[in-house]
């Protein structure tokens, strides 16, 4: 067990938060509605509380503070643009979605602490639960993000540079930060910048910078060119691409220098520090923090908190009348009130957890909140947590008990119950099954529908159907559970080639045995059964589907889309229903607690005349066919309805080599997709990895593996073998749009890529750029994708070399500028010189 001590001087009291003690109300807070929609934003001073003008909206300054309130109906858009309706929590478990979030910077000072006492001022005058977030610049929470749909600006109060001012654009949901001293070492190489100057913008692109950042920082950039009247442009936009600012015109290149020196030019590199997964963390506030005022030096112990256990953390593990601390690194750090936890306890959470991402040095959100107001984002970091929400119940049970048909046309218009069956169509297409040989050879399997599988083998499925937009195709790759992971490497890379023969036009799944999504399932029409051993036990070509002649069988699900079949062995968990075959005889055994639903499973699982076994009634046949294996027929507990979490999007941003960054998109809708980007839509029981039509090469190639790191990072400790999914745009299935709200097929229609968007600024006469080879986003070219080094740099010793730098072509590794200036030709013209040309200059310059 381990024990954590939040030092005193680590918290201080007036960090209280969840529902705090009565603090006298601000006069300000009188009008905020209390049963109504609403959206509003306060700045904090010495003085008082100020309410900000919508115009000032996303707009914060480092040296001040603010205080945010957001009440929304359950699922429904929050900020700004909300539409004020009434609140009514009518007992059914459903309340309105409010949160306070305090907002500050390191600069901002006391009033950080003063922003929280003001939070609580307003806590006590909405007189409802509310989960209070502590917000830190440039650190926000994706949900206080998912109010500014253009982002956020944070600028520094007293600018020390004249006119001269620099920005960094970073993120989806665009988080401008204003940047002083203006200088080259607040430049990184995967970063976009803006510099603003009285008489020209500079959109500086890092040669590692994303598209996604790229289109922002030049509507950004426009933004700031653009006259007070629309259409009038008072400056113009100059590009320049990392490494190529010598090529900028002569006059930018000067204006440039001069804010800038040229010569002194050094970029930091991306990071290649990869953050190692971290599962969540649980704590119990075991002793409530210190009483004594704040004025009073202290080195006793603000908080006692004991680790209970680390994930995977399910809601059982959080008792009503406790504090919990949930450290979810990067996702936040959490403190949850229990209904009956003792009030010394409860109004101490919000200094609680502050302490302990103090102590861990974790920066991002802390936030505190009552149970049964528990927000996604903290739901989410517990397994089969049940979320209430009673709009999804309604079409959760719709789903699972349809009676309409299910049908790819019929989905396609009711793409919300596409998605929360998780079908695109009703199993009635085309299917060819092959088997993955150890030589890595495909054996296709006869009679595919027969649905026989082994848990040793791995198999490849190609599934057709046609939908309203035309044929679609799925691509399904399946590894029995006790497959060698060489088999596995040898099936990807055959799933992988038939990919690329057909054109990457197949929707493509990993899945795995026992955990197969509904669709694959609903192809076989609630027949799947997967056997113990390999195909070739029963038949040497493995093409023939010849299942052993006696089977103990345990069937689960209560819907052909849910049914699985699995013959058991040793150790085997337990089920309502089960399927024994000796020879040419069949019984379908079902315990007394089994729903007709599981029965009827089981029957059209047997697929063969049968006789039907209750529990309790069994005969001396069945006996005696069942022998030895009597102590398997384990029954079951009844499972409750799951009430599955909604789904979650993710922007994923691709670092060095096998390195991905993950950032949600909290209250999405289909306007968050771009074709530059790749996302990750987390639906829970299975990944979707969405690739938009200019992500680029190495998203596509990548795109089972960043669902993995995905998996692999998750704090909740996420199951890797759960079914991945990779969809690419133009091509989606129903049941993927159908987390969506108003999914349009026309929505990229009119997009403009960045060339494009580079193209109509030049067409205006606004832009001048640097490199117009450059302006069509991420360059391929062979010489930029590597890291950058000064000239000094590689001609030095080798043990001084950086590990990266390949010391047969250090010419890699120079700028576009260096290179110019050192060989006197660009690399293009370079590469083509004969071989050895090019080793006489390498060597007259020292990178030979």
């Amino acid at each position: 067990m381990h024990i954590l001590e939040i030092g005193a001087e680590q918290v201080v009291q007036e960090d209280e938060g969840g529902q705090p003690r009565t603090a006298p109300q601000e006069a300000t807070f009188r009008t905020v509605p209390r049963d109504h929609t609403t959206f509003l934003i306060w700045r904090v001073t010495e003085s008082g509380t100020e309410l900000l003008h919508r115009s000032h909206y996303g707009t914060f300054y480092d040296t001040e503070a603010y205080l945010l309130y957001s009440c929304s109906l359950p699922g429904q858009p929050a900020g700004p643009d909300v539409i004020r309706r009434e609140t009514k929590e009518n007992g059914n478990g459903e309340y309105a979605e409010r949160h306070v979030h305090t907002w500050a910077s390191e600069r901002s000072g006391t009033l950080a602490a003063l922003t929280v006492r003001r939070a609580t001022q307003l806590l006590n005058h909405l007189g409802t639960p509310v989960v209070l977030y502590r917000e830190s610049a440039t650190k926000e929470s994706p949900r206080m993000l998912s109010y500014f749909r253009d982002g956020i600006r944070i600028l520094r109060n007293g600018s020390l540079n004249g006119s001269a001012r620099l920005y960094r654009v970073r993120g989806h949901r665009p988080v401008v930060l204003q940047l002083e001293p203006v200088s080259w070492a607040q430049l990184s190489s995967d970063g976009v910048f803006v510099l603003d100057t009285s008489s020209l913008i500079v959109l500086w692109l890092g040669r590692a910078a994303n598209l996604i950042e790229k289109i922002f920082g030049a509507k950004i950039a426009y933004r700031m060119a653009r006259g007070p009247e629309k259409g009038m442009m008072i400056r113009r936009i100059a590009i320049a691409h990392d490494g190529y600012e010598q090529t900028l015109p002569v006059a930018d290149r000067e204006l440039l220098n001069n804010l800038l020196e040229l010569r002194s030019r050094s970029i930091r590199p991306p990071p290649t520090v990869a953050e190692s997964p971290r599962p969540a963390r649980l704590y119990k506030v075991t002793q409530p923090p210190r009483t004594s005022p704040i004025n009073v030096p202290s080195q006793k112990s603000a908080a006692r908190l004991e680790e209970i256990k680390r994930a995977p953390l399910y809601r059982e593990d959080l008792h009503d009348d406790s504090v919990y601390i949930v450290d979810g690194g990067s996702r936040g750090v959490w403190a949850w009130v229990g209904a009956s936890a003792p009030p010394s306890e409860s109004r101490g959470a919000l200094a609680a957890a502050r302490g302990l991402a103090r102590a861990k040095r974790l920066s991002g959100p802390v936030a505190t909140m009552v149970a049964g107001r528990e927000p996604l984002e903290f739901a989410a970091l517990f397994h089969r947590w049940s979320w209430a929400d009673a709009r999804r119940d309604v079409r959760v049970r719709a789903a699972r008990s349809a009676t309409t048909k299910l049908d790819a046309v019929s989905l396609a218009s009711n793409a919300w119950l596409a998605a929360e069956a998780q079908l695109p169509d009703d199993g009635s297409g085309s299917l060819r099954v092959w088997r993955v040989s150890p030589d890595g050879a495909l054996c296709e399997v006869e009679r595919p529908q027969q649905a026989a599988f082994y848990d040793q083998d791995c198999y490849i499925a190609l599934y057709t159907y046609h939908a309203p937009t035309g044929d679609q195709t799925i691509l399904y790759y399946w590894m029995g559970g006790s497959s060698p992971n060489e088999l596995r490497n040898l099936g990807a890379k055959e799933a992988k080639d038939l990919y690329t023969k057909l054109a990457r036009l197949p929707i493509q799944a990993w899945i795995y045995q026992g955990k197969e999504p509904a669709h694959f399932l609903q192809i076989f029409k609630g027949r799947m059964i997967t056997y113990i051993g390999s195909a070739t036990d029963y038949d040497p070509s493995g093409r023939r589907v010849i299942t052993p002649p006696r089977a103990l069988i345990r069937v689960s699900g209560q819907y052909a889309r849910e049914a699985r079949g699995a013959q058991v062995g040793r150790g085997a968990g337990a089920g309502a229903c089960y399927v024994l075959r000796d020879g040419a005889r069949v019984w379908v055994w079902c315990a007394a607690s089994a729903t007709g639903d599981e029965r009827e499973v089981a029957k059209n699982m047997a697929a063969a005349d049968h006789t039907l076994v209750m529990q309790g009634k069994e005969k001396a046949d069945f006996w005696a066919a069942l022998g030895d294996r009597r102590h398997l027929l384990e029954v079951s507990p009844l499972k409750e309805v799951e009430r599955p979490l909604p789904p979650r999007l993710f922007y994923v941003s691709l670092g060095v080599a096998g390195q991905y960054s993950f950032e949600e998109i909290a209250s999405f809708s289909q306007y968050e997709l771009a074709p530059e980007m790749a996302a990750l839509l987390d639906a829970h029981a299975a990944v979707f990895v969405w690739l938009g039509a200019h992500c680029g090469p190495r998203a596509r190639d990548d795109a089972r593996a960043l669902a993995l790191a995905y998996l692999a990072h998750d704090p909740a400790a996420r199951d890797s073998e759960t079914p991945i999914i990779v969809i690419s745009q133009g091509r989606e299935p129903p049941n993927f749009t159908g987390f969506f709200p108003h999914w349009k097929n026309s929505m990229w229609k009119g997009h403009k890529t960045f060339s494009a968007i580079v193209s109509a600024l030049e067409g205006k006469a606004i832009v001048r750029g640097s490199n117009n080879s450059l302006n069509s986003g991420n360059s391929e070219n062979r010489f930029d994708q590597h890291e950058k080094y000064p000239l000094s740099v590689l001609r030095g010793p080798k043990e001084h070399m950086p590990s990266d730098v390949d010391p047969l072509t250090k010419e890699l590794y120079l700028t576009h500028d260096d290179f110019v200036s050192t060989f006197n030709m660009a690399y293009n013209e370079f590469r083509s010189l004969p071989s050895w040309k090019q080793k006489e200059l390498k060597k007259s310059v020292g990178l030979f």
